[in-house]
């Protein structure tokens, strides 16, 4: 049931974010007594997203636990996770509270005896708050991922794929 709702949900998304690109597309072409109508869409389909984004993470993260991660693949995605988020933490190009959690969660996979593998898996679940944050702060969170974590990005799509 949930692997069809994942399919369902990333199907959703997909056609979403395809009419807000086209909405900031038409947003640099339009003439200025338009410009407010078209933004005005964008925040409604930014909105729309929201929730779909929200249930994609959280479908993920119960769907990981039937998962295994390989020690070196999960060594990987939380040495990227924690070198990212020191960087964006002296770039302060996000919000005070984005960087709270990002650095709540750095913290916590820089506790030590903890298996890696466990590590990623605390990832997974602790990303639905997170994407509640991002995007009442206007982040486009598929680019954020892609931008700041691709190795993470990379692993939660293949693993979406797998469920």
């Amino acid at each position: 049931m949930s692997r069809d709702r994942l399919r369902q949900v990333e199907k959703n998304l997909n056609r979403l974010r395809q009419q807000l690109a086209g909405k900031e597309d038409t947003l640099v072409t339009i003439a200025p007594e338009e410009k407010v109508r078209i933004k005005q869409q964008i925040d409604d389909l930014k909105a729309e997203i929201k929730p779909f984004e929200i249930e994609y993470w959280q479908i993920l993260a119960n769907e990981s636990d039937a998962e295994s991660i390989a020690e070196p693949k999960a060594d990987v995605i939380v040495a990227e996770i924690v070198e990212s988020v020191d960087r964006l933490a002296v770039q302060q190009d996000y919000s005070a509270e984005i960087m709270q959690v990002l650095v709540e969660l750095r913290d916590r996979l820089n506790q030590p005896q903890t298996p890696v593998a466990i590590k990623v898996k605390w990832v997974l679940s602790a990303i639905p708050p997170f994407v509640g944050l991002a995007t009442e702060g206007e982040l486009d969170l598929e680019k954020f991922w892609q931008t700041n974590f691709p190795t993470f990005r990379q692993w939660s799509k293949a693993l979406a794929k797998k469920l």
